[in-house]
């Protein structure tokens, strides 16, 4: 049996990529075959195709950070998970194909009810979103928060969880995304013509408990200034700082709280409270 997958032929924008078809792949022993339903498309996936994400496999790869599907065919010394029934993983790479063949530890079950599109969303943005809100932040209900790229995949994820938890929250966007921000609970801030450090100042008059930044960079320096004393600075994604703009420039004196960056699962504190 054939099946098709998408391949990062070279490092670089859209053009880099090419759909294949190949022979299907088997399941080795304690691994099972998913035939996908549904591949999240996250930043990630294009800073794995520019080749400057720090995960980025040797080319030619398949991109697909997480996916729902069902079970389609079982390895050697498998058990307790059956044909047809719907998983969740997060394999990092790999995703964008009709078949993917993942060692069954790595699935999760998931309900057979749930739309697979709605269901996908959950694998990355809001596992990194809880993580971020109760593990690095470790965030308490009256808190207030910044998140930046509010209207985006773990922005949203980190307003409704926020809300969930009882926070205060404010997130950066564009004007078109303010809207959609403050239908989430959120007081949208517009990037493009407000300092938000400024901002939040001028709306809470001591600033923030944390604020959830992934772009990086000088950016990361600047979000510290949105905080209250003892506050926290969570970066993760780092988009700017892994596309060559550096971490620590731009680094701002006179400044309290602490940044603590998100990285490969595990946090990583830099700067003093």
């Amino acid at each position: 049996m054939r099946y098709t997958r998408v391949i990062v032929s070279h490092y670089g924008g859209p053009d880099a990529l090419r759909v294949v078809e190949q022979e299907c792949p088997e399941p080795k022993r304690g691994e099972v075959r998913v035939r996908v339903l549904a591949a999240g498309a996250s930043l990630p996936d294009i800073m794995a195709r520019e080749g400057v994400h720090p995960e980025t496999p040797p080319l030619p790869f398949t991109p697909g950070w997480d996916l729902v599907g069902v079970v389609d065919r079982l390895g050697d010394g498998v058990s307790g998970i059956e044909p047809g029934q719907k998983v969740a993983a997060l394999p990092i790479h790999g995703a964008y194909a009709e078949f993917v063949c993942l060692p069954q530890p790595e699935l999760v079950p998931v309900p057979s009810g749930l739309d697979a599109a709605e269901a996908v969303r959950l694998v990355l943005n809001y596992i990194t979103a809880y993580q971020m809100l109760h593990r690095s932040a470790k965030v308490r209900s009256g808190q207030r928060v910044l998140i930046h790229g509010a209207a985006g995949g773990v922005g949203t994820a980190l307003l409704q969880l926020g809300r969930l938890a009882g926070l205060e929250l404010y997130g950066t966007c564009s004007s078109r995304s303010a809207p959609a921000v403050s239908d989430l609970g959120g007081i949208p801030i517009d990037y493009r013509h407000q300092d938000f450090a400024k901002e939040i100042h001028r709306l809470t008059s001591e600033g923030v408990d944390a604020v959830f930044d992934p772009i990086g960079g000088p950016h990361l320096w600047h979000s510290r200034k949105a905080l209250r004393p003892g506050g926290m600075v969570v970066g993760y994604g780092l988009r700017s700082s892994l596309r060559g703009e550096g971490l620590a420039s731009g680094r701002p004196g006179g400044v309290t709280g602490k940044i603590v960056l998100v990285l490969n699962g595990s946090s990583v504190e830099s700067g003093a409270a």
